[in-house]
C-alpha cells in the first residue's frame, strides 16, 4: 500500500531521501556481522570526532556509558560513527547496504527509485554515512523492504506485479544478526526514541531525523520505519523534523487503526 501528500510525486516509490538514522539498523547489521554484541558496552558522548569531522547527537543528547543496543535505541550518533571507523571498512558498510537492496535496480510494476549508497572515500564519509547521511539517497519503499528483511530474516525485492521476472535475487540475512537486530528495533519502542509515540505492543523500529539542505541552519526529515506482525512500513515526513516526535506517532495512528 502506498500513501502520498498532495502534489503529484510520487514520494513513496521515487522519492530520494538521504534516510538518517534508519541506515542504523543496516550498519548496525555489518558490525553484528563483525562479532560486536548487543550487551557490549560502548559510550555515547555529546561530542565526537571522526576524520576531521564533528559529530554530535539530536538535540546536543549525551547517554555516557552504554549497551550497544541502548546506543541503538537512543540513537546515538556518537557511539555509530567511531565504531564504524574502528570495524567496518568503506567496503563492508557498503556491502551491507547491499544486503537490503541498495544499489540494486527495482522491478515492481511501476516506476521507483534505485537506492543509493556510495563508498566512502574517507573516514569522515564513513562516519556520516554510519548514521544515514553524507551521499545516501533512498525512498520509503526501499527502507521499508529494509524493515522487511529484519522482521522475515530474508530481504526479498518489493513488486507489486507478481509476474514479473526480478533483476534483484533475495538475500538471506545471518541468523545471529537477524535476532540480535529485532530485540534492538524493540529496545527503540520499549525504552529508547519511539518510547512515546503511543505504538502498540509487539511493534519494532527505527528513528530518523535526517539532515538536508545547506547553510547554517539545516532541514530535517523525519522518518520511522518498523514492523509488527506480518506488515513492514516506512513513514518520512519532509521537513518534519524529530523521527521520534513526529515519524512515529504517524506509524502509531496507522497500526492501532488497522488493529
Amino acid at each position: 500500500a502506498v500513501v502520498n501528500n498532495r502534489g503529484g510525486f510520487n514520494r513513496a516509490l521515487d522519492g530520494a531521501y538521504p534516510p538518517g538514522s534508519t541506515f542504523k539498523t543496516i550498519t548496525a547489521a555489518a558490525l553484528l556481522n563483525e562479532g560486536i554484541d548487543p550487551a557490549e558496552p560502548v559510550t555515547c558522548p555529546k561530542y565526537v570526532t571522526v576524520g576531521g569531522l564533528k559529530i554530535r547527537n539530536s538535540n546536543h543528547e549525551a547517554f555516557g556509558r552504554v549497551s550497544f543496543l541502548e546506543s541503538f535505541a537512543h540513537s546515538c550518533n556518537t557511539t555509530f560513527a567511531p565504531l564504524a571507523a574502528e570495524r567496518l571498512s568503506a567496503r563492508k558498510l557498503r556491502e551491507a547496504a547491499e544486503w537490503f537492496g541498495f544499489n540494486q535496480t527495482l522491478k515492481i510494476g511501476v516506476p521507483a527509485a534505485k537506492a543509493s549508497m556510495p563508498e566512502a572515500t574517507s573516514d569522515a564519509e564513513l562516519a556520516a554515512e554510519s548514521f544515514g547521511q553524507a551521499r545516501i539517497t533512498a525512498s520509503p519503499l526501499v527502507m521499508a523492504s529494509v524493515a522487511a528483511a529484519v522482521a522475515d530474516g530474508t530481504w526479498r525485492p518489493p513488486t507489486l506485479v507478481r509476474s514479473l521476472k526480478q533483476k534483484a535475487t533475495p538475500k538471506k540475512l545471518p541468523d545471529e544478526v537477524v535476532a540480535h537486530l529485532r530485540a534492538m528495533m524493540r529496545a527503540v519502542v520499549t525504552e529508547g526514541t519511539a518510547r512515546g509515540a503511543g505504538l502498540p505492543s509487539g511493534t519494532a523500529g527505527k528513528t530518523g531525523s535526517a539532515e538536508f539542505g545547506t547553510g547554517p541552519e539545516l532541514g530535517m526529515h523525519a522518518w520511522f520505519i518498523g514492523y509488527r506482525g506480518d506488515l513492514a512500513f516506512a513513514v518520512v515526513v519532509e521537513g518534519g523534523g524529530m523521527g521520534g516526535k513526529v515519524a512515529a506517532p504517524i506509524a502509531a495512528r496507522f497500526l492501532k487503526a488497522r488493529g
